[in-house]
């Protein structure tokens, strides 16, 4: 007879019990064959049995939620159980499947190379120490006037504790996913959530000034910094560093997302609400670029005043 494991699903990591000698009893009870701690299992939920076949049948045993076959809702009446077959008890998911059934592929942490400043403690720190003073420095730019050090430093302490909070939201998750606390590569993963967008914004100024438009730093900042970098990190946190599945991380990190995603939205909406009512900024031409404007040298003084006098005759005076 091929021998019969039971698959109790849990997050994470799952438990298997060997079927070996029948009848099997499960429930919260602990004079169980197999006891279970969910407290939607009753504390005795079913019995397994086994005839000399080697035909598996299911006695339900739960008078509160029940249990289902593959869908179905068992009664008080014992039902043979296909293996592989899918139960339910009460919220509990389990599975009965046979020995020999192939597991799948062994997920090999890609935590190396181009990812270690993900994973290990040195350039996790190093990774911190860069995003803290790029944030100096753009405060220091930012800012026209002469400013002592502690106004930088209290304009730091929000970015630090808004780091805090989503190293221990991811590490949060890694716990849940893996049973394992992931706190170094939440905090580069965060880390890089901070620092790219400096980078971005840097990179579309420059491109602004370039092509003499702002849809270069509209794409990057909004499109690219706003919308697609948090769920690209997270998906490559989950799937290359905790080695989950393409669709478990794809998911996890649009939920992760959702939130911050859909505020942005908000906002990118009322922003773009005011700024076809109103705008402080005078409307400038954008059909020029740098390859007929900024790349060629300026004007002489007599040059540009001679050029407006054949232009604008009658608005030079002589």
């Amino acid at each position: 007879m091929a021998k019969i494991i039971l698959e109790i699903q849990t997050r994470g990591l799952n438990q298997y019990h060997r079927l070996e000698s029948f009848p099997v009893t499960i429930g919260r009870a602990l004079d169980n064959d197999i006891i279970l701690s969910d407290n939607s299992v009753s504390p005795y939920h079913l019995r397994l049995e086994q005839d000399e076949t080697g035909q598996i049948f299911i006695h339900n045993l739960s008078d509160e939620n029940g249990i289902r076959l593959n869908s179905h809702k068992l009664g008080q009446q014992p039902v043979s159980a296909p293996v592989p077959s899918q139960l339910l008890l009460g919220n509990r998911k389990a599975r009965l499947v046979s020995a020999g059934i192939p597991v799948e592929m062994t997920h090999v942490s890609r935590c190396s190379g181009i990812f270690s400043p993900l994973c290990k403690p040195l350039w996790a720190g190093m990774l911190l120490l860069l995003t803290i003073v790029s944030l100096l420095v753009n405060d220091y730019l930012d800012v026209a006037m002469q400013k002592d050090a502690l106004f930088y430093i209290s304009g730091l302490l929000p970015s630090l504790l808004w780091i805090l909070l989503w190293t221990l939201l991811i590490g949060g998750v890694s716990r849940l996913v893996t049973h394992r606390w992931e706190f170094v590569p939440a905090l580069s993963v965060v880390s890089l959530f901070t620092l790219i967008p400096l980078i971005l914004q840097e990179a579309g100024d420059w491109l602004d000034y370039f092509f003499t438009s702002d849809s270069p730093s509209n794409w990057l900042v909004i499109g690219v910094g706003d919308f697609l970098l948090l769920p690209i990190l997270l998906y490559a946190y989950l799937h290359w560093v905790l080695s989950q599945k393409h669709r478990h991380s794809l998911g996890i990190a649009l939920v992760l997302s959702a939130l911050p995603l859909g505020l942005r939205g908000m906002n990118l909406l009322d922003q773009i609400t005011a700024d076809s009512e109103f705008s402080s900024e005078p409307y400038y031409q954008q059909t020029l670029s740098s390859l007929n404007m900024h790349a060629r040298p300026a004007l002489s003084l007599e040059q540009y005043l001679k050029q407006a006098a054949e232009a604008l005759p009658s608005q030079v005076e002589e």
